[in-house]
């Protein structure tokens, strides 16, 4: 029978030039490095700010550290039974950033949204409490813009508008 085993260990030490051993302890730094990096990122410190009871929380907010201080990174405020009432992003200077979602309180998704640095821009997106698309559309600096549609409860189209793009 042969040894395949015995083939891979000659190859790696022939052609390589490096044992088994030696391949591992080379690997071993880099390893150790890519670990110690990893953790030591800065991860957002959770802080319960308000609770429906101890053993619920009301409002969780993000603390991150940048550049010596704390700001609030993110926030989560859930309802009295635990669901997700809402959750979003915060820039350092403490303006609405990135993704903001919206629940009900049976944990469907109410709206989506994105901010840049406090002003709405891109999609919008609002749904009725059992999941169908209520509108949508898109915001540009804090304004509508484009098509925006709205439909009823079974997704016909109730309405439809566009707004012209603001001026930059």
């Amino acid at each position: 029978m042969f040894n395949y085993c015995l083939v891979y260990r000659i190859f790696i030490d022939k052609v390589i030039g490096l044992s088994h051993f030696r391949l591992m302890k080379s690997l071993l730094p880099i390893a150790l490095l890519a670990v110690v990096l990893t953790s030591c990122q800065n991860k957002p410190e959770p802080v319960i700010e308000s609770e429906w009871s101890p053993e619920q929380p009301k409002l969780i907010d993000y603390y991150t550290e940048k550049g010596g201080a704390k700001y609030k990174q993110r926030e989560e405020k859930y309802y009295e039974d635990g669901v997700l009432e809402y959750s979003g992003g915060y820039d350092i200077d403490r303006k609405r950033h990135g993704d903001w979602k919206y629940n009900y309180p049976n944990g469907n998704l109410w709206s989506i949204g994105t901010y840049d640095h406090g002003k709405k821009n891109g999609t919008k997106k609002v749904y009725w409490p059992k999941g169908q698309i209520r509108y949508e559309g898109s915001f540009e600096n804090d304004e509508k813009s484009g098509r925006w549609v709205f439909y009823d409860m079974e997704g016909k189209v109730l309405d439809e508008r566009t707004f012209p793009s603001p001026a930059q």
